[in-house]
């Protein structure tokens, strides 16, 4: 797949340094479709939008050590799509998450090719489809990297929590009117680069030489888009931790964060969520996330208390 470049002219330089860019108002959208109020706090955004600038820097920065090893014969430091899947080659399910977004973004152009080219009878071909999870963009990448074979395991492989967050969403819609949902809705399809690639790169790293190609920004959009939903998911379950009705064995089914294995629509008639996620709850969720008690290594290495950069909630 050929790859595209974006280069920042002067004048979009000065309106970096005179106007910063931010995704506050879509951050805002984005913890609203994950299950925070309809208004969350602007406090509460903010803290996330600096949390998932300085997580993407570092994925960026990550993925330029791969980029490094994989030896470019660019000049300068650059960033394919693979150097960024590569980095979620340790978790499966993340990785399969990511190319199931990728496969269906390469089936919707295909459609929009479709209608622009005006042969609806290719519409319902799902031949095309199938064909493109088979032999899509990254597959030859993925079977190079796959030494045990498991990345392609489909059949064993569940996401709890792409399944967590459809029964939160279905919980949230079950009592809108129209237009509570239809603001829901526009909130579900805010995103950081889909519409504007250009701000997505000043904000990431407006004065870096860093070349990015036109899917690696759409994947790091992605990774963006994943760390808000990480942060929220996180703090529901922050919330239900200091909500917890101590000996009441049901209590799990009046709490925002359900198990979908017990999940009962006829326990759930009213929207569970009513308070915006608060910025002490967001602290104390990325505070456990990144305890050194939660390490591998365990607080008493002396290496532990000491990393280059936190763990990451996307990868």
């Amino acid at each position: 797949m050929a790859e595209s470049t974006f280069s920042k002219s002067a004048s979009e330089s000065q309106f970096v340094r005179n106007e910063p860019v931010n995704y506050t108002t879509e951050i805002r959208q984005m913890m609203h479709g994950f299950g925070d109020s309809s208004e969350p706090l602007m406090e509460s955004a903010r803290i996330v939008e600096e949390v998932v600038l300085q997580q993407m820097r570092t994925i960026v920065r990550k993925a330029c050590e791969v980029s490094e090893r994989r030896g470019t014969s660019k000049k300068g430091a650059s960033i394919c799509a693979e150097d960024l899947i590569f980095l979620l080659r340790k978790d499966k399910v993340k990785l399969q998450r990511l190319i199931k977004y990728l496969e269906l973004k390469e089936y919707k152009s295909s459609l929009n090719k479709t209608l622009d080219n005006e042969m609806p009878e290719d519409i319902l071909n799902t031949e095309n489809f199938e064909n493109s999870k088979t032999k899509g963009p990254f597959h030859s990448f993925l079977n190079l990297i796959d030494n045990t074979g498991e990345l392609f395991e489909d059949a064993s492989t569940v996401d709890e929590i792409k399944q967590q967050r459809n029964v939160r969403a279905e919980l949230m819609t079950r009592s809108m009117d129209e237009a509570r949902y239809l603001k829901f809705s526009k909130a579900r399809n805010a995103s950081f680069a889909n519409k504007n690639r250009h701000k997505f790169s000043d904000w990431l790293s407006p004065e870096s030489d860093i070349t990015i190609s036109k899917q690696g920004y759409a994947i790091l959009g992605y990774l963006a888009y994943e760390t808000v939903a990480q942060i929220v998911d996180l703090a529901l379950l922050v919330r239900q931790d200091q909500n917890k009705i101590y000996g009441d064995a049901i209590d799990r089914l009046r709490l925002s964060y359900v198990n979908p294995y017990t999940y009962k629509p006829y326990y759930h008639g009213k929207v569970a969520v009513t308070k915006p996620i608060s910025p002490a709850e967001i602290i104390e969720a990325l505070r456990r996330f990144w305890s050194p008690q939660l390490d591998m290594t365990g607080p008493f290495v002396r290496w532990s208390m000491r990393k280059p950069h936190l763990k990451l909630l996307a990868c």
